[in-house]
């Protein structure tokens, strides 16, 4: 199972890392079917769910209304290709590394979005379908508070 600094990690993400692990086990990769909802409530403006097709081709199926309010677009039903080419690449390559480890990627990051560099915690998540390839991925992102430390003047 892998290790994750439990120390620095924002306790929303833990307890979603947690939620994960347990349903994982020792075994494959969890069903996100599975996952139980009523937890999911308190978490889905944070979340994005994203699924994986054959072509390695990432679709947003469920976009959380945190990142549509920060962003500015609701990618629900869009694919990568809607995104500006420099984000598009960051994310295709989180996104490969995940599904072709079929384990967890947690970073923190900062970017600037509307003229203010805003830093965020980030996990992304692998679900499996009954073959065990991963076929979903949850990214799970919150706002780290920075104080004004980064922004631009």
């Amino acid at each position: 199972m892998p290790v994750i600094s439990r120390l620095s990690m924002q306790p929303n993400l833990r307890q979603i890392y947690d939620l994960w692990a347990k349903m994982k086990g020792a075994g494959t990769l969890p069903l996100l079917a599975k996952m139980p909802t009523e937890r999911l409530r308190e978490w889905l403006p944070n979340l994005a769910i994203i699924a994986v097709r054959q072509d390695n081709d990432y679709i947003y199926r469920y976009y959380g209304q945190t990142f549509v309010e920060a962003f500015g677009v609701d990618m629900t039903g869009l694919n990568l290709d809607s995104l500006p080419h420099s984000q598009r690449t960051i994310l295709e390559q989180e996104y490969d590394y995940v599904r072709t480890r079929s384990k967890p990627s947690w970073r923190i990051y900062s970017g600037e979005f509307f003229g203010a560099i805003t830093t965020y915690e980030r996990l992304i998540l692998p679900f499996a379908k009954s073959g065990g390839t991963v076929s979903t991925l949850m990214v799970a992102a919150y706002e780290v508070k920075n104080d004004g430390l980064f922004d631009i003047h």
